[in-house]
This record gives C-alpha cells, structure tokens and sequence, in this order.
C-alpha cells in the first residue's frame, strides 16, 4: 500500500495503481497503515499553517454533503466496493496538497479519505474522531564516510561534512558542521579542516574536532601532529593526548584524557593502513587479549577496515586476517595470527 500511495501522491500512479489504492484504502483494514502514511507523508512535504475553523468546516461538509447526496450504486456482479468520484479525488487532492489546511488535517483525516471510516462513525461528532499517528523520529546516528583519498571519517551523530569530490592538485579541504573523528591517509597534500574563523592543517594524522559550536572550537589529537590556526593567524601545535580551544582571536592548549575526551566514538574501531601488529594490539587492549604471531613477518602487513563496535571478537578478527590472506584461531584470552600474510 504504502508504494501505491506514494505514486498517487507524486501523481506519477497508473490508472491501474491508482484504483487498485482506492480498493485498499475502502478496506478497513488498511486504516492504521493508511494513517501512518498520511501523517508521514505530511511531516515530510509540508510546513504547517494556521488554518480559519469556519473554512476548515466549510471544507469538510462538502466532502460530507457530496456523499451523503450520491445515489446508491448500480447491482453489480463484483464484491468490490465502487470507487471515489471523481469530485472526491478532487478534495483529496485539495486536502493532501493545499498547505493551509495542515491544522485540520487531523480532522478531515478519515473523513475525507475513506468513506467506510465516515459511515462506521457518522454518529459520533468530528471531534471525537482520533488524530492521526505521528511517525516515530529516528535519533541521528553515528556513521563512518571514506573520502576519496581514502581517508575515513567519523561523523557524530548530525554532524556534517561538505567537500570538493576528488578534492585538488594541491589540497584536500573539508569544511565541517558538528563533531567528527579524522584518521587522515597520508599523502602530500596538506589536509585542511574548516570550522568557522578556525582551521587544522594535517598531513598523516588522526583527531577529533568538535565543531558545535563554531565560535568556540575543540580540537583533540590522538596520533600524530597537526597546526591549528585562528582568523588572527595565530597558531599552535598540537601532538596526541593533547587539546586545544580555539576561537577568532584565542588558542589554548591542555593535556588530556583521550578515553574520556573522546567517550562517544569508543566503540567504533578505525583502522586506517595500519598494520596487523597496530590492528592486534588495539584490539588486545579493548578485550583483554595476548595476541601472537606465527610468522612475525605477518605483523607488518597493512590493515584498513572498519568496525562499528556491535560484531563479535571472532567476526573482526576474521576480517582482519583475511585481508591479507593470513588465519587464526582464538583459545580463550589468546589469539594466534598464522599464514605467511602479504609478501
């Protein structure tokens, strides 16, 4: 139902879908789908205006009149309820597109879509008739991107981030809304990060920038090195465990906690062309494991995957050795890396 509806609203619907929607929307049934549609459809497209209470009334008792004034329909060998009129899909229309009459949407939900919902309830008043459900609002959620140069970025929630495809010859610059996490493919272009009157300029590097609040800008290395500058063109420079508030006119620098600075991406794992050896070993510290290899040649082959935190120990793993054509067995606290790896 929900793909006829959507092509009836689009007016992109054949003949066919269109009296094959009105069958299902006759069917009582379909009434809490339909509602949910509706109400969807609604909160997508359409902006909310105040609508006067005499037109909208006025609105409703011509649907209401027109019906109550149709003849009975014709003896017919189908079981098929007959279809809307013509003048019917007119208000339907009207009510779906028009977008003053969003206050009375509630109202006219039922009455004016389906006749079968009108002749069940005829008599109970307009007001007592349900509003319509209101679709649930998924919370945004934290995703991971890679940029064309292959680095990956983290972003936090509704955070976002807007870049050239492919970026230049000569630099690679994002410009940042929110919170995001950066672990930055090395190459020779300088990567640019802009928040605001601030900018961090990296080469090969991973940090965090969070970017809420673009007056006052919080940026936190965890590998590696990167230059903060102001709109002043004032600088500093920042290495791992370290923190910097900027603004326009102000730089300062303090030693953090990155397992608490950084909290809201600690389940994710990021592994961007590091090796098996850097890949193991972060994985030891979060599970508590001792990690061996059987060919020690296999720690230096590169890794880049990334995890979401939510698969199992074995799934990663497995992921991880695979990619360079490596196996492994797990017995209890303690992983063995095996295979003669990237050559």
């Amino acid at each position: 139902m929900a793909y006829l509806f959507r092509r009836y609203v689009e007016k992109t619907g054949t003949p066919g879908e269109k009296e094959e929607l009105f069958h299902l929307i006759l069917n009582a049934e379909h009434d809490d789908t339909l509602r949910r549609l509706i109400a969807e459809t609604w909160n997508e497209d359409h902006p909310s205006y105040p609508q006067d209470k005499s037109r909208a009334d006025s609105i409703l008792r011509e649907i209401l009149t027109h019906r109550a004034s149709e003849p009975p329909p014709a003896a017919s060998t189908t079981t098929r309820p007959p279809l809307p009129s013509a003048s019917f899909n007119r208000s339907l229309r009207a009510i779906l597109f028009n977008r003053r009459a969003a206050s009375i949407l509630g109202i006219v939900l039922l009455s004016s879509l389906t006749f079968h919902l009108f002749h069940r309830s005829k008599g109970s008043s307009i007001e007592h008739l349900p509003p319509p459900a209101v679709a649930a609002q998924t919370p945004p959620a934290d995703r991971c991107i890679t940029l064309p140069d292959g680095s990956k970025i983290l972003l936090h929630k509704s955070a976002r981030l807007d870049y050239q495809s492919g970026f230049t010859t000569k630099t690679r610059e994002v410009t940042l809304h929110g919170e995001a996490y950066f672990d930055i493919h090395k190459d020779p272009r300088p990567f640019i990060v802009h928040t605001g009157a601030v900018r961090t300029i990296v080469l090969g590097t991973a940090f965090n920038i969070n970017a809420n609040n673009e007056r006052d800008i919080v940026i936190t290395v965890t590998k590696g090195k990167v230059k903060v500058e102001n709109a002043k063109g004032e600088f500093s420079i920042l290495r791992r465990d370290e923190q910097l508030l900027a603004d326009s006119t102000h730089l300062k620098k303090t030693q953090v906690n990155l397992g608490v600075a950084l909290a809201w991406k600690k389940t994710w794992l990021l592994f961007n062309d590091v090796t098996m050896r850097e890949a193991m070993d972060t994985l030891a510290r979060r599970y508590h494991l001792n990690v061996s290899f059987a060919n020690p040649a296999a720690e230096n082959c590169p890794v880049t995957a990334t995890f979401n935190g939510e698969e199992p120990l074995g799934a990663i793993v497995n992921v991880l050795s695979k990619i360079n054509n490596m196996d492994f067995t797990i017995d209890h606290d303690h992983v063995l890396i095996k295979g003669e790896g990237c050559k």
